[in-house]
């Protein structure tokens, strides 16, 4: 009858984000050249400590299954230093994916922390603390403390 209506589970129409979603995913596949072709400068530094970009040959990426060198098809391959070997390409490219995950994962452990670190009381506090809490915060805002400071220490 009228009071057994089924139910259902939410149908939304936009998958939700994931919790993390503040965190910078790249949308490369190769962490070598960036997808741009190029191995990207700090990575050519690890092998060539003094590379200056200005003077020096761009460095062409020669990762395993990487094909963004395509991009710079049309230029002399003598523009390019090619030496980077697809074995150092792909250790290059191991080593950036390994910082960029280190990188989010002291992210995570830094809000984790924060977390645990919040003051405690905060989120068990009554509306009437909280509003006691802004009216001490507003008088503070507004205080002459010039006034004040003239009053303690006497007009000169």
């Amino acid at each position: 009858m009228i009071n057994h209506l089924p139910k259902f589970e939410r149908n939304p129409i936009n998958p939700e984000e994931p919790q993390d979603q503040e965190f910078f995913y790249p949308k490369w596949h190769c962490f070598c050249c960036q997808d741009s072709g190029l191995v990207s400068q700090n990575l050519v530094r690890l092998i060539i400590p003094n590379y200056d970009n200005s003077q020096d040959k761009w460095v062409l990426c020669q990762n395993v299954g990487c094909k963004a060198f395509k991009h710079w098809e049309n230029l002399p391959i003598e523009n390019f230093d090619t030496r980077f070997t697809p074995v150092i390409c792909q250790k290059l490219d191991l080593k950036d994916r390994g910082n960029w995950h280190n990188t989010v994962q002291r992210q995570i452990d830094i809000r984790a922390l924060a977390k645990t670190m919040a003051m405690s009381g905060v989120a068990n506090r009554t509306e009437n603390e909280n509003r006691e809490i802004q009216q001490r915060k507003q008088e503070a805002e507004n205080f002459d403390w010039a006034a004040a400071s003239k009053a303690y220490l006497g007009s000169e």
